[in-house]
């Protein structure tokens, strides 16, 4: 539901992480306020200084995103992927004012920006990542022992993006509202508004803050898989009302190739009740690609929710696999 085109004033405060470590001063009060935001709303704002610093985003969409970007095309589509080009590079559409280019690990990132110095900075941002991560699942009663196991089976892609003049300047709008597929999207923007949240359940669009130690972390689909609909997916778009380019680096996190998603054996009770079987990422991507898929809204529920999954594949799997 989209109640209004005008955002507001981002309203749910900032979480300071900076220095916050497992089992250190102020880590049980900053897990309480992220994980209540994640589930309320699916996102949480995030501050962290020493991530990725003012003088490196300076230099990163001042200079070396510019730079990337207006090289040939020839060029930039030499990033290519087996998986097609939403893991590759992605060129200007009709409706999608935006080009973009994803690698799959900070050292590939650091050399596509050729600056080394973000090779180190793109692994903090990992590691801010898996922090947002562990501290929405600790604070949901997730055993440490599963944390390890969802932790280390995850992949890191980083997207690189430029938006041009949107195509209609009476809106600003440039992506229009989606969920991601992944499991967590940490968004990194600087000066030029455009990321904006939808809220709660009442549709208000809420402006994220582009200061330069702010982050915004995206709960994806198969984050709900995992938390058995605790944490929604994001609902997002990208809007800029003051019609000029933009930038932003996105830090994507998702299951291996081939992974078969469940959810947590804890957060699987009486009071809550199993929302989605097992999910193969293979047989889920032939699935989107189907005609089925394709005319679906919701394409995850459509495969693999309870209520429309046979219960004969419920009893073979369960709800105790998590990583294959």
């Amino acid at each position: 539901m989209v109640a209004t085109l005008e955002p507001q004033l981002m309203e749910i405060p900032a979480v300071d992480l900076h220095g916050i470590e497992p089992r250190s001063q102020g880590w049980e009060e900053a897990k309480a306020s992220v994980t209540a935001s994640m589930v309320a709303h699916g996102f949480v704002v995030v501050r962290h200084g020493g991530a990725l610093g003012p003088d490196l985003r300076r230099a990163l969409f001042g200079h070396a995103m510019p730079e990337l970007f207006a090289l040939p095309v020839e060029a930039k589509q030499r990033t290519v992927s087996r998986w097609g080009p939403f893991k590759s590079y992605l060129g200007n559409a009709p409706g999608l004012v935006r080009e973009s280019l994803r690698v799959e690990d900070a050292a590939d990132a650091a050399r596509v920006v050729n600056s080394p110095t973000s090779c180190g900075r793109c692994r903090n941002m990992v590691e801010l990542q898996r922090t947002v991560l562990r501290m929405t699942l600790e604070g949901l009663g997730v055993r440490e022992d599963h944390i390890q196991l969802i932790l280390g089976s995850h992949t890191h892609a980083v997207r690189l993006s430029r938006y041009g003049v949107p195509e209609d300047t009476a809106t600003g709008m440039s992506v229009r509202a989606h969920h991601d597929g992944g499991m967590l999207t940490v968004v990194v923007q600087h000066e030029v508004e455009g990321l904006e949240v939808q809220a709660g359940g009442d549709g208000r669009w809420l402006a994220a803050p582009t200061e330069p130690d702010t982050f915004t972390c995206l709960a994806g689909k198969l984050l709900t898989v995992v938390t058995n609909g605790r944490v929604p997916a994001c609902f997002h778009r990208v809007r800029t009302p003051s019609n000029r380019e933009r930038y932003s680096v996105l830090f994507l996190c998702r299951p291996r190739d081939g992974a078969v998603v469940s959810a947590m054996d804890e957060l699987v009770d009486a009071e809550h009740p199993l929302v989605y079987n097992p999910c193969n990422l293979d047989d889920y991507g032939e699935f989107r690609k189907s005609e089925e898929g394709r005319k679906s809204s919701d394409p995850l529920r459509a495969f693999c929710g309870v209520e429309t999954a046979a219960q004969g594949e419920y009893r073979e799997y369960g709800h105790y696999l998590f990583y294959q």
